[in-house]
This record gives C-alpha cells, sequence and structure tokens, in this order.
C-alpha cells in the first residue's frame, strides 16, 4: 500500500549552524545507523501539488527569523527522537500563518519548533545520554530559508526520510 504524501514546509538554518547541525546528524548517522537528512524546523505539513508550493514560496515576503535555543530534548517519537527546541516568536508565528493561509491548511503552530538531530528508535536511556552531551555555543538560530519538501506522511522510516524532496525554495532576507 503506498504512503499518503504531503507537501511540509521547513525553515532551513543558517550558516554556520546550519553547518554544525549537519555535522552532528552525519556523526549520529554514522555512529546509530540512521538516515542523513538536510537541518530543518518543519512548520507544519499539508495536502498539495509541487507547483502550488512553488507559487506560494515566491508570494512569501518573510524576513529571516531568529529563534532563542531552549534546551536539547528527547522523545518516544521516530520523529523526534532527539532535537534541539526553539523558543517560538511573533516572526515566527507570522511566517507560520502566512504559509498556513497561502496552504489553505488548517494546521496549528507548533507548540514545540524544534530541529531534529536523528530519526531512529532508540532506548530512552541512550537517549537521555545523548540529549545531556550535546551543548551549543550560541543562545539562538538564525533561519534564513525555507524550503517545500514532497514527503510522505507520517515518517516512521528510515526509507520515508530518504525519500524526502526538495520542490522549491525561498531565501529570507535581512
Amino acid at each position: 500500500m503506498r504512503k499518503a504524501t504531503a507537501i511540509a514546509y521547513w525553515l532551513i538554518p543558517a550558516r554556520p549552524v546550519r553547518e554544525l547541525f549537519s555535522e552532528i546528524i552525519r556523526i549520529l548517522a554514522e555512529e546509530l545507523n540512521a538516515p542523513r537528512f538536510e537541518p530543518h524546523l518543519t512548520l507544519f505539513a499539508a495536502p498539495g501539488g509541487d507547483q502550488s508550493a512553488r507559487k506560494l514560496l515566491r508570494r512569501i515576503k518573510a524576513q529571516r527569523i531568529h529563534l532563542a535555543v531552549r534546551d536539547v530534548g528527547f522523545s518516544g517519537n521516530f520523529s523526534k527522537t532527539l532535537f534541539v527546541r526553539f523558543e517560538s516568536s511573533d516572526a515566527f508565528t507570522e511566517l507560520h500563518n502566512e504559509l498556513r493561509h497561502g496552504a489553505k491548511s488548517r494546521a496549528e503552530p507548533l507548540p514545540d519548533p524544534h530541529v531534529s538531530l536523528i530519526y531512529k528508535k532508540l532506548a530512552p536511556r541512550a537517549q537521555s545520554e545523548l540529549a545531556s552531551a550535546i551543548k551549543f555555543p550560541f543562545p539562538g538560530v538564525v533561519f534564513d530559508c525555507i524550503k517545500a519538501i514532497r514527503c510522505s506522511v507520517p515518517a516512521r522510516t528510515r526509507a520515508d526520510v530518504e525519500s524526502w524532496k526538495v520542490i522549491a525554495r525561498k531565501s529570507l532576507h535581512q
């Protein structure tokens, strides 16, 4: 049976933080036999076509988004195995609402904006140890790009993660 697909809208961290997140994801993927993926913060996912997602990103007028880092967390969910949690902001909520309205989606803002560092089922003790070992030398992250991604929903397997396809991107300006 074929899985449902959707368009996910991602915020992409700016350099040099993007490179740091990418390196952490690479190391965890190699050490724990997990999929590699681009560091991102998912705003929401909704049904839609590739062309409508491209048009939506062309219309967006948002500026770069700055989010304060809260902590490193973990959960039993495949899509939130180990992650960096952020404080929301007015600019983040405005961008989410603009995208959601343009996509005709009823998706609510995430109560827990985050960037995942690994997608894999892990024992709670391993998750806790990893979360406590990861420290960041910065108080916040700038996100300077939005991407629209064709993806299977929900993402529950390595194959789901590896099937993600970028269909559109938009740089956010200062």
